[in-house]
């Protein structure tokens, strides 16, 4: 006889919280994964939240290009990027 036990897979994975993917192209874009939400957006400075971490995009023209659930581009012309715990 085999037994099998059902496991939840999203109470596996939630202590893991997966680290949010950037990408950097050049200074004229970034692309993050995972990102949980905007707390700040003008055109010199954009801030977001990560998981637990917020990162705060510093520059001058700065656009979200592109907005999901889960991700977001922020284009312009970047000076800074901050991690912020």
């Amino acid at each position: 006889m085999i037994l099998v036990k059902k496991v939840n897979i999203q109470k596996l994975t939630a202590p893991l919280k997966m680290p949010s993917h950037m990408e950097i192209n050049g200074n004229q874009e970034v692309i993050v994964d995972g990102c949980s939400g905007v707390l700040e957006y003008d055109t010199d400075v954009v801030r977001i939240k990560t998981g637990k971490l917020i990162v705060r995009f510093t520059g001058r023209g700065l656009v979200i290009k592109c907005l999901t659930a889960d991700s977001l581009v922020v284009a312009g012309f970047l000076t800074g990027i901050e991690f912020i715990v």
